[in-house]
Order: C-alpha cells, then structure tokens, then sequence
C-alpha cells in the first residue's frame, strides 16, 4: 500500500476489527514449505493483524497464518514489503518500526533488524548490505543484513518507496509526504560503493512501482498524484545514459495506476488501474482493453509466476475481511483462487 492510501484508509481501519476466520487446521509446527509463492499480508494499521500465507505450486494448496504457526507470534502491524535472499526472507513491518527475517523453507524465526521509525522497502546491494527506505525520513537507511545492524543513513532530502539494483547502481522511487514535504515526481540514483545521490531523472507525480526488461531498460509507472493532480504516466528509461525515451500519458485524469510487473521473459508488462492491463515493451501506446475487468472484484497487487507462467493478482474486498489471491492463464482465463489473510499485499516468489 502505498503512503498516501495508508493515511488515507486510517479512519477506516481504526473503527473496526476483522472477523476474519483462519481456515486453516491447529498445527503446531508447518512442515518444508515447498515451491511456490508468499503473500504478504498487509492488516489493518494499528491492528497488528498482517499475517504471511504461502501457496504450494505443486499441492496447489495456500497456507494461511505461516509465521504466526511456525514461530506463536504475531507478525505485527502492517507487512509492508518482504524481499528473498538466498535462503532467507526479509519482512518489512512498517508500523512496527522492524524488519522480521524468517528461512524461507518454513517461515522458521532467524533474526530481526530494529530502530526503524517507519521502513517500507529492502533493497540487497550485496550479500552483506542492503538499503531500507522510510516513509518518515528523508533518507534510506544502509543496512548489514548478516549482523542484522542499522550501519549508516543516505540522506536523500526526501522519502524513498521501491528500490532496484541496476549496473551496479540503485534506482529508488522518491515520494513526499507530512514528514519529508518536497518533489514527489523523481527517480533518484544512489551509488552503492559511496552511499550517496549521483543523479536525478524527473517523472511524473509518485512513481510507484517500477521493472526492468530484457532489453535493460527501466519502465516506471507513475499515478499522477492522490488527487489526480496530473495525468497518470508510464516510462521508459536508458539505464546506461539516464535518459527517459518513452513517455505514455494515460487520457482520463482520473486514471490512477499502480503494481507494474513483467513476465519471465521480460517482454509482456501488467498492472493495476482497477482492471488488469498487459502490453509488450515494443508497444507505443497504452492499452485500451483490459487484460482481466475487475467487476466487483478489489484488485490491488500483482506478480507473474515465472515457473506457472501465470499472473498471480489479490483482491481485498473491503479491507476489513480476509482477501483472495486469484491466478489467471496468459489470456486472461482464471485458474485458481485462494482466500488469504487481511489486505493481500506483495506477491514473493520461492523457487
């Protein structure tokens, strides 16, 4: 979720409390999770009722509550963001102020990483370093995720959401918010050796989410702002001289896009304006079909399975009750769903 409907879905959330059941059979310890995909999620704010769920591509069988039955607490409030490295997998609870580090085969407590004020992404730099941004700093946080320590702070003068290595540099998308006012419409470029800002490529309002393709060129997909202060807008950026080749404006200033994601092969992007919409890199021009129509369906994260070649998309309801996650072929045929904890958030895959 991104800043702005957090703070937006407070009231919402504070007035009520889920009455949401666990289908799931007492277990006292989950067996080797296999190969599939975890979900992350997210709860209501304040509430500290996010959850981890995971699904087993070869059962064909979704796991709800993984961490709280496999380690008898509870995950905390608001699972903003989960990453994998190597065997191990990195929770990012954003009002909890921690990052939680499970083993990824069974959701087994490994660590945790404190002294955050309000983290919401990891990026691994290196094995032993990664970045953190802060919803309420302006600034990202360097990080040793083997001594699990807080070692250094980038100032940056603003917010950072998503993260991503590429050639050897980290492109971070940058928001403003209450705590960090300025420039909500820029990619910035951290050098990882120095730990500093080298550069600066100006969008469109808070760029949300972003994916690099086969070619090496870095899409970013902007919402136009909570207000629809400007026309939402899809990039296309040359990561070698920086320079933004493609701009697709969306037509209706109400469009308000977010969760783009790419396939295995790095040629087919999908995202999130409501519907579900799909177009190939080598497309000039936003879709006008929708890949999958929404209907009464409350979609809000998306991923694509690059074992399953499907498109792996969760569906929150109505915030307050248990959400689904819903599995669709490459021409938009559902396959599968599952129901899942609160607010379904990111989609992690372990293969």
């Amino acid at each position: 979720m991104n800043q702005v409907r957090i703070l937006g879905t407070i009231m919402l959330f504070m007035a009520f409390w889920s009455c949401s059941e666990d289908n799931q059979e007492v277990n006292p310890k989950l067996s080797t999770l296999g190969k599939g995909f975890f979900v992350l999620n997210q709860g209501n704010y304040t509430l500290a009722n996010s959850s981890l769920s995971f699904y087993n591509t070869d059962s064909a069988k979704m796991t709800n509550q993984v961490f709280y039955r496999t380690n008898k607490v509870p995950l905390g409030d608001v699972a903003q963001s989960m990453m994998i490295n190597g065997n191990y997998g990195y929770l990012v609870v954003n009002n909890s102020g921690l990052i939680y580090v499970i083993k990824t085969f069974d959701a087994s407590f490994a660590g945790k990483i404190e002294g955050f004020q309000s983290p919401r992404h990891i990026c691994f730099v290196q094995p032993d370093k990664a970045y953190v941004s802060d919803l309420q700093l302006p600034g990202i946080h360097v990080v040793d995720p083997v001594d699990l320590q807080i070692k250094g702070f980038i100032e940056t003068g603003k917010s950072a959401e998503q993260m991503l290595v590429v050639n050897e540099q980290v492109f971070a998308l940058n928001w403003s918010n209450y705590y960090t006012p300025g420039d909500n419409n820029t990619l910035q470029v951290i050098d990882p050796i120095e730990d500093r800002v080298a550069d600066s490529i100006i969008l469109a309002k808070e760029p949300n989410s972003m994916v690099l393709d086969k070619e090496g060129y870095l899409w970013v997909l902007c919402s136009g702002g909570f207000m629809n202060e400007e026309h939402a807008a899809l990039f296309r950026i040359n990561t070698q001289t920086l320079d933004v080749e493609t701009r697709m404006n969306f037509q209706n200033i109400t469009d308000s896009p977010f969760g783009l994601t790419i396939d295995n092969s790095g040629e087919t992007l999908y995202f999130i304006n409501r519907d579900i919409y799909s177009l190939t890199i080598n497309d000039v021009s936003l879709p006008e079909e929708a890949f999958v129509m929404a209907g009464q369906r409350n979609f809000y994260s998306i991923g694509f399975d690059p074992v399953m070649k499907q498109v792996i998309v969760s569906d929150v309801r109505n915030y307050i009750v248990d959400g689904q996650v819903l599995m669709f072929s490459n021409d938009g045929t559902i396959i599968d769903s599952s129901k899942v904890g609160i607010i379904p958030g990111q989609i992690i895959f372990n293969y």
